[in-house]
């Protein structure tokens, strides 16, 4: 389904109903009892295009949106070189939904969905630090040089200083260590 045949079909039924409100005057207003069967003859002839109209027209729209969607479970938000995040999701007749953010708006979305989670935890006596992902500590960010050089340098040694030419086993004020 794509956007031109949806406006065909808005378009039809435009033009029935501007035919059906013409015929219905049109019968208002008749001279005789003759021409009015004949214009109320168009009106339930219109009246049941415009009818069978919308109802294809609103099976039309209801195939091309959707109104539910779930996120997808694979990369569902990603990055875009141009600065925009893709927000990816399947409605329920597995059709792929995409959201195109830019950066503002993707903050924007982020904030709001924080904030909503927190409000409904909260309404449905939740805790956000239950729900919340632990975060576990993360190791130092130490050259494995410098480690090296400080597990095998001696106390009274000085400090190792890592540099690019320090190499596994020395330190800056002795040199190489015996073993």
């Amino acid at each position: 389904m794509n956007g031109d045949t949806i406006m065909r079909a808005m378009n039809e039924l435009c033009v029935s109903y501007a035919k059906s409100q013409v015929a219905h005057a049109m019968a208002e207003h008749a001279a005789d009892p003759d021409e009015r069967a004949r214009h109320v003859q168009a009106v339930k002839y219109w009246d049941a295009a415009v009818s069978r109209q919308h109802r294809a027209l609103a099976e039309m729209l209801d195939d091309a949106f959707t109104a539910e969607a779930e996120v997808e479970s694979f990369l569902p938000v990603q990055p875009l070189p141009t600065g925009d995040v893709v927000v990816r999701a399947r409605d329920e007749r597995t059709r792929p939904v995409v959201v195109r953010l830019t950066c503002q708006q993707a903050l924007a979305v982020g904030a709001h969905l924080t904030a909503y989670a927190a409000i409904g935890l909260d309404r449905s006596s939740g805790k956000v630090a239950e729900v919340l992902p632990k975060v576990d500590a993360a190791p130092p960010f130490i050259s494995p040089r410098f480690v090296a050089a400080q597990i095998t340098a001696s106390p009274d040694a000085a400090p190792a200083v890592p540099s690019p030419t320090m190499q596994p086993g020395t330190t800056a004020a002795t040199g190489p260590v015996a073993r």
